[in-house]
């Protein structure tokens, strides 16, 4: 049996696609000289099996089929004498006509040699001749009638899409879901708001420390006076110190900016008190004059100045400055308050004053500034500077020292010890003596009550005085014998703390 072949294609002539030439085909009986083979030695070839080939595979019978197990569709079986084939297939119908079935003459078959059918293997369906021994096929039964269509399974669509039941879904339009934030951005919310909570409960109850040197203006500072010339202006002022109204006075012109401590009523009180201001005469002038020239007397003083003046915005005239400032440069010891004219002054370094006497104080009794401290503000050009501020021991201070060291000296006398700690002593000996013989007796009874005591230039608190010892000492050796009278004449320095405000809180420091 021939293999169908396709209709050859039409080559052209000279294009060197054309069949190779045919070569005659060689007789039936010279079929193995065209080949490389050995032709087979004469006679016919048995079909009998080899005993050492495999037994042939013989495919075991189906099954029967009852003509009523399959159910076919009346569309699949009945074809209306196959004329509606194609109506069954999902392929287009060709178009209307009939092809030709006699070949081209370029299809023609070239002739030559065909090679014979290879000879086929036995099976069970070949012809009863060609089979042997081996049983034939069992062929199904026909008449099948109908055709079994399955059902369709439960949870798979019945609509499926035209394109299939595979067809990959549209793809959906995936929203970005709104991250939420953290707990930890909602914890750092919480202390931010708890510590600005915690900062304004104590913002508002916090206690706040009012300097005494800082003075709220009042009303009268608030409000400066209307005066329409600067003459008016300076008589108003000096008018209000002379009557002790400084917030008065220190309304017609700005204040500096030292501390206002000795701008306070007291304070100019005591001014007033040591040295009045009277006899005020202040020259007139007219209304564009900028510097007034002014008299007055200030205790006892004459003094005679000059006022500057300014206009106001609002055309009012006031000082140009109400008060000077005094810068406070003198060394201080802490515990020697310093108090003027009443008022203690802190650890400032610059004061605002007005026109007056400014007397300096301790407030202790037994320590006093001395009188070259107390300054006159003769007029507000005054600038000189507080450097120094000496101190001495006032006559009470001086009573209640020479009473503390007459005590401490007297004890030390009475002493049974040689050389005793704090006294003003130093007895050497080489042998040991015994203590209850030791004697002394003072040869200047009373080396103290001449004494001069000072303050001590590096410490202002404390008063000292050169006290001359003068006595003799006897002892007796633990041998026997004695020392005898033993004159002991030095000086020795007696010191105290001077800020005390008791005789009996003095304590005697003896050295040299």
């Amino acid at each position: 049996m021939s293999e169908p072949t396709s209709p050859a294609t039409p080559v052209r002539p000279g294009s060197g696609l054309e069949d190779p030439p045919a070569f005659p085909r060689p007789a039936a009986d010279d079929v193995w000289s065209s080949t490389r083979l050995t032709p087979p030695p004469a006679g016919d070839l048995t079909g009998a099996p080899s005993p050492f080939e495999a037994a042939p595979y013989v495919p075991s019978s189906p099954s029967p089929v009852s003509a009523g197990a399959f159910t076919y569709s009346a569309a699949l079986i009945d074809t209306a004498d196959g004329q509606d084939a194609w109506g069954a297939t999902h392929l287009a119908a060709p178009p209307s006509g009939a092809l030709p079935t006699t070949p081209a003459p370029w299809h023609e078959p070239n002739p030559g040699w065909t090679p014979g059918e290879a000879p086929a293997a036995p099976s069970a369906f070949s012809p009863p001749d060609e089979r042997g021994g081996m049983p034939a096929a069992e062929i199904p039964q026909s008449g099948i009638t109908s055709l079994i269509v399955p059902k369709p399974i439960r949870g798979l669509p019945l609509d499926q899409p035209t394109a299939g039941r595979f067809t990959a879904p549209a793809e959906k339009t995936r929203v970005a879901r709104r991250k939420r934030p953290a707990i930890w951005v909602f914890a750092g919310v919480g202390v931010v708001l708890i510590a600005l909570l915690s900062y304004v409960v104590w913002d508002q109850n916090r206690p706040v420390a009012v300097s005494p040197d800082i003075v709220v203006p009042t009303s009268a500072q608030a409000s400066a006076p209307k005066v329409a010339r600067g003459d008016l202006a300076v008589k108003g002022y000096l008018e209000a110190l002379a009557a002790g109204d400084i917030e008065k006075a220190i309304s017609y012109g700005p204040v500096g900016g030292g501390s206002r401590v000795l701008l306070v009523p007291d304070a100019l009180k005591a001014s007033l008190a040591a040295a009045p201001i009277t006899n005020i005469n202040v020259t007139a002038a007219d209304a564009t004059a900028s510097t007034i020239h002014a008299s007055y007397q200030l205790g006892t003083q004459a003094v005679v100045s000059d006022f500057h003046v300014v206009k106001q915005d609002d055309g009012n005239w006031q000082l140009t400055a109400s008060t000077t400032t005094v810068r406070l440069s003198a060394k201080r010891t802490d515990n020697v308050p310093l108090v003027i004219n009443g008022q203690t002054i802190g650890p400032v370094v610059e004061l605002e004053l007005v026109p007056g006497t400014y007397t300096m104080t301790t407030g202790l009794p037994y320590l006093a500034y001395q009188s070259s401290t107390k300054i006159t503000v003769n007029d507000l050009s005054y600038t000189k500077p507080i450097s120094e501020l000496p101190v001495d021991v006032t006559p009470e201070g001086r009573d209640a020292l020479v009473q503390a060291t007459q005590a401490s000296l007297a004890a030390c006398i009475d002493l049974q010890q040689l050389s005793p700690p704090n006294c003003p002593m130093i007895e050497p000996t080489k042998s040991p003596v015994v203590a209850s013989t030791i004697k002394r007796e003072l040869i200047v009874a009373d080396p103290v009550s001449g004494a001069q005591w000072v303050v001590d230039s590096s410490n202002a608190s404390v008063a000292s005085a050169l006290i001359p010892v003068h006595y003799r000492v006897f002892a007796q050796y633990v041998d026997g014998s004695t020392s005898g009278w033993t004159p002991y004449d030095q000086s020795w320095t007696a010191r105290a703390d001077a800020t005390k405000s008791r005789a009996s809180d003095l304590s005697i420091q003896w050295g040299h």
